[in-house]
């Protein structure tokens, strides 16, 4: 068995847990506390991936400043609840440790902030599976994906055209791109094939199962 990556780098939601239930639902208690509208479930399942804050201005028409109270807002029921409302899913914990037993190192790229990251993975007993977490600044403003992949790059000593990032979204797959590393697009989370491949993404996994027979060669 050997790892067709010397580096695995995973996104949170969507790749590793299904949050979509957490997430979409603590955004629709910051709107009702904010006496803004609620947008239909579609748009609601867009906040899953994306930084939050460029997510409130873009989808809900906020300001700036309006995006930062709804951060506040967003933070402090997702915090108390919303983080737990979510599931690994199948197949996940038994890939990283087959991962590892191959010889790959692992790490987190997340968009989510390091806090809240650190906690969820804490919960779900990932945590001890990955070499290091990459995860956005508390302000939650925004950075590229490529702005969290490079900093892995450089700790683990991987050249990026030795490093895979799996992900779910455009977001993931620009990042990759931009930060020269290979990608896998999972078709599982909540991203589409369309917008992944618009971004970039050529290689693509429907399952757990799939993502694993693309990650390690079991000859």
């Amino acid at each position: 068995m050997r790892a067709e990556y010397p580096l695995a780098l995973f996104d949170l939601d969507g790749t590793l847990t299904d949050s979509g239930a957490g997430i979409t639902g603590s955004v629709r208690r910051t709107l009702l506390r904010m006496k803004r509208p609620v947008p239909p479930p579609d748009v609601l399942r867009r906040f899953v991936g994306p930084p939050a804050w460029q997510s409130f201005q873009q989808l809900c028409a906020m300001s700036p400043a309006e995006a930062d109270e709804g951060i506040r807002i967003f933070r402090e029921i997702y915090g108390e609840s919303g983080a737990f409302d979510s599931r690994v899913y199948d197949g996940i914990p038994a890939l990283l440790d087959s991962l590892r037993r191959a010889g790959a190192k692992l790490a987190v790229a997340t968009s989510k902030p390091r806090s809240m990251a650190m906690k969820v993975l804490r919960h779900f007993n990932l945590l001890r599976r990955f070499d290091t977490v990459s995860a956005a600044p508390e302000d939650d403003h925004g950075v590229g994906k490529e702005e969290l992949i490079r900093p892995v790059l450089a700790k683990l000593k991987v050249p990026a055209a030795r490093a895979v990032m799996i992900g779910d979204t455009r977001f993931d797959a620009a990042g990759a791109r931009k930060a020269g590393v290979h990608f896998i697009g999972v078709l599982y989370g909540f991203g589409t094939e369309e917008e992944l491949r618009r971004a970039g993404g050529r290689v693509f996994a429907r399952s757990v199962e799939e993502l694993s027979s693309l990650l390690i060669d079991k000859s």
